[in-house]
């Protein structure tokens, strides 16, 4: 009988070692696993097959000079001076916050942290490191004006690039 019951008291510890030896090799195979999914990520090619982001904003006499207007799907602004059009994003460098135009100081304003840029999106005072982004714009084949988000135009020290649709 002493035999009997000697095995019987092995055997509950016999079932957790084996239950402790599963979940080890369990746990090195998907930490391997892991692993094995990095590296192979790591060499797969990042080629993005999203679409290009341009769209139609309507007519270039849409729009009148001296003319500020907001796409709130896109979160844009389409600035019309005497010098041609500009597309700034409405996101502010500082923090990402949505701008508004102020129309009585004409600039745009974060109403969040105190930024400001001027009508062509300089930063002029505040926290903003860096002016608005600039998009591109084109017309396309019927005369829309077409916004080109995968553009952003880079400012030089000089006077804003502008979009003039009559030139070429």
């Amino acid at each position: 009988m002493p035999l009997s019951s000697n095995a019987s008291a092995s055997e509950p510890e016999r079932d957790r070692r084996r239950f402790l030896l599963r979940l080890s090799w369990t746990g090195l195979s998907l930490f391997l696993a892991t692993l094995l999914a990095t590296v192979v990520r790591f060499f797969w090619p990042r080629v993005s097959s999203r679409p290009a982001r341009s769209f139609q904003v309507g007519f270039p006499d849409d729009y009148r000079p001296g003319q500020v207007v907001y796409l709130p799907g896109r979160k844009l602004f389409i600035v019309r001076d005497e010098k041609g059009f500009l597309c700034l994003s409405a996101r502010c460098t500082h923090l990402g916050c949505l701008v508004v135009w102020n129309r009585d100081h004409h600039m745009f304003l974060c109403p969040c942290h105190g930024g400001k840029y001027d009508a062509e999106g300089r930063n002029v005072e505040g926290p903003p490191p860096r002016p608005l982004e600039l998009f591109g714009l084109r017309l396309d084949e019927n005369g829309f004006l077409v916004v080109d988000e995968d553009t952003v135009i880079k400012r030089g020290k000089g006077p804003v690039p502008r979009f003039r649709p009559g030139a070429t």
